[in-house]
């Protein structure tokens, strides 16, 4: 019997949803009600009476709408469930019911999909088919079967919470889902953790895409992809994540700790050595405890995230971080360049191939007529330039620009563009220049802090590859891409192979002098980067990038979205799927060389561009 005080709380329910308004209720039972918007499907854990499942009861939670709670004769779900269904198939012509339970039979598959309703049918038989597809890293294929049964479904232990005519008329399919808990480690009772999070991930996509067909089909709900049917909220705890994740990363700068203090100095004494001294290089003091905030990173709380693609971002952040910190750890000993592999990866042979062949077909030219040279100071008043004409697109943009005796060439840290007293750079390349490191790096730093995910200004993991790709390729597009500059990309490749190999720093620095014909200054300062910090494998991703942009162009793939942030080119289906769920906001900045006449270049590169056609 239902109550008064449940008909108007389920009253009061129905009445923010006919207002399109959000609920997040804790019900009486103690259960949760999430509807982050009005959809016409709900996922239905009802906790049997023995106790509540750690997997059943949490994987639905990643969804936009979801109930788990116990039913009882006290504190009753049916009756809200019920006034859910209705409502909602009466906004969109239809509802879809799944209710999923854990199955105590010993030989029970994976999955057993349950249905009473020809209705049911086609969304029973898409959902077999995707969760089928779930792959378990070094595990069985997973198992699904298809029950059609008289009743509808429910769990052994509750009533169904329609019956069949009352479903019929009101558009409502009912589909169950029996989880065996293959997850379970029958003797310690406790899941696998590993095993578990796979098993999440290939669910979620399972279920979205179930849905997705039941709403694509039988509903008037406007859905263009599957994603757009996942949460658009998320849990407090993800921001908190996301926060600390931020302020780790932010409490060391990499590249400035892992770079020489001493630079000029010792070039002038490796040439007071005529070359045959391995230079000595000096850094910054270490600012940080490394393993103070390793402990802090892994007292980090991301297993408690329900969603798995922002638990596989925060992960991957966290690995990311540990190993920087690792090689900050190991700075000028043997173990930082094995971490510099783990972080930046090794050089494959179809990479150190291209880039033999880049210093062949653009061998030496001679030295040029004298150009004009612009100092740092008149090299800084462009970047200002450059930056007051993105502060119009996003007012969040700083016009600062540093000149620094501390450190070498120019570099952008932080969304700040740093340049050396020292630097000096001809009149005809510094736009592109700007292009590198302001239209680049800078814009795609200030796009990252547009988005709710501090990760994406402070970067993914791994995210320099696809950067200096695009800024490579800015430097081309806008007219400045040399043959010295492509000679230069290709040394650092073939300079890293030779590190890795076990060669010295004089060793390398002969190589690239007397087989590439490098000037000894230019030579000296492609090996210092090289081996700075005790062997830093980096520099093989601009090349590296360069090619995998031009592959991405030439697939007819828009670029601008590798802008939004500091992404990695695999990162591109989470920035899709975030996209759909509304997690991230369109492109903030858009940069001077994705405007005409230097986006032209892009039809010639989709035609038939390679690397080659780049040089001069």
């Amino acid at each position: 019997m239902i109550t008064a005080d449940i008909k108007k709380y389920t009253a009061r329910i129905v009445d923010k949803l006919v207002k399109n308004h959000p609920l997040h209720l804790v019900l009486p039972s103690g259960g949760e009600l999430h509807i982050d918007r009005p959809v016409p499907y709900l996922l239905v854990y009802r906790i049997p009476p023995h106790g509540e499942d750690a997997f059943t009861s949490a994987l639905g939670k990643t969804e936009s709408a979801y109930l788990v709670a116990p039913d009882t004769a006290e504190t009753p779900v049916t009756p809200v469930t019920r006034a859910i269904a209705s409502t909602m198939a009466d906004k969109f012509g239809g509802f879809m019911l799944l209710e999923v339970w854990l199955s105590d039979r010993v030989d029970a598959p994976a999955f057993t999909i349950h249905i009473s309703q020809k209705s049911a049918l086609a969304v029973a038989e898409k959902m077999q088919a995707e969760l089928q597809r779930i792959q378990i890293h070094q595990a069985q294929a997973i198992e699904t079967k298809l029950e059609k049964g008289k009743r509808i479904p429910s769990p052994p232990y509750y009533d169904g919470i329609f019956d069949a005519e009352e479903a019929r008329q009101s558009e409502i399919i009912v589909i169950g889902l029996e989880i065996a808990p293959i997850y379970i480690n029958q003797q310690t009772g406790k899941p696998y953790p590993l095993f578990l999070r796979e098993l999440r991930e290939g669910f979620v996509k399972a279920l979205r895409k179930s849905f997705f067909e039941f709403v694509r089909v039988k509903t008037s709900y406007s859905a263009a992809h599957f994603e757009m049917l996942g949460t658009t909220e998320l849990h407090e705890l993800v921001w908190d994540i996301d926060n600390k994740l931020a302020e780790y990363s932010n409490q060391f700068d990499f590249l400035l700790l892992v770079t020489p203090i001493n630079a000029q100095e010792a070039w002038q004494q490796f040439s007071k050595s005529k070359f045959r001294k391995n230079p000595v290089f000096h850094y910054r003091p270490m600012p940080i405890d490394p393993e103070l905030i390793k402990r802090k990173l892994y007292n980090l709380p991301i297993e408690d995230i329900s969603d798995p693609t922002i638990a596989y971002l925060f992960r991957d952040k966290r690995k990311e971080i540990d190993r920087m910190l690792n090689m900050l750890g190991e700075r000028e000993k043997a173990d930082f360049l094995y971490s510099s592999q783990q972080l930046f990866g090794i050089i494959d042979e179809h990479l150190l191939e291209i880039a033999r062949a880049i210093l062949v077909a653009a061998p030496p030219q001679p030295s040029p007529a004298a150009k004009e040279m612009l100092d740092a100071a008149t090299f800084a008043g462009m970047a200002k330039m450059e930056l007051e004409y993105l502060k119009k697109q996003y007012a969040a943009v700083s016009t600062a620009v540093r000149v620094r005796d501390d450190v070498e060439g120019v570099m952008v840290s932080r969304g700040t563009l740093n340049i050396s007293s020292r630097y000096s750079i001809s009149k005809d390349r510094a736009f592109s220049l700007l292009q590198h490191e302001v239209g680049t790096h800078v814009v795609t730093y200030y796009n990252g802090m547009a988005q709710p995910f501090k990760l994406f200004y402070v970067g993914v993991p791994g995210y320099e590859q696809l950067q200096e790709g695009l800024a490579v390729l800015s430097e081309y597009m806008t007219g400045g891409l040399t043959n010295q500059r492509m000679r230069i990309l290709a040394a650092r490749v073939v300079a890293v192979h030779h590190m890795l190999a076990g060669n010295s720093f004089v060793d390398t620095f002969d190589l690239l002098t007397s087989k590439y014909a490098f000037g000894s200054d230019t030579a000296f300062h492609i090996a210092m980067r090289v081996y700075r910090g005790g062997g830093l494998t980096k520099d093989a991703v601009y090349l590296k990038g360069l090619l995998n942009v031009i592959e991405y162009i030439k697939q007819g793939k828009d670029i601008s979205q590798l802008l939004i942030g500091k992404i990695r080119q695999d990162y591109l289906p989470i920035i899709e799927e975030l996209t759909h769920r509304r997690l991230l906001k369109p492109l903030t900045l858009r940069p001077k060389f994705l405007e005409k006449p230097y986006i032209d270049k892009i039809a010639e590169i989709k035609k038939a561009g390679t690397v080659f056609k780049m040089l001069k």
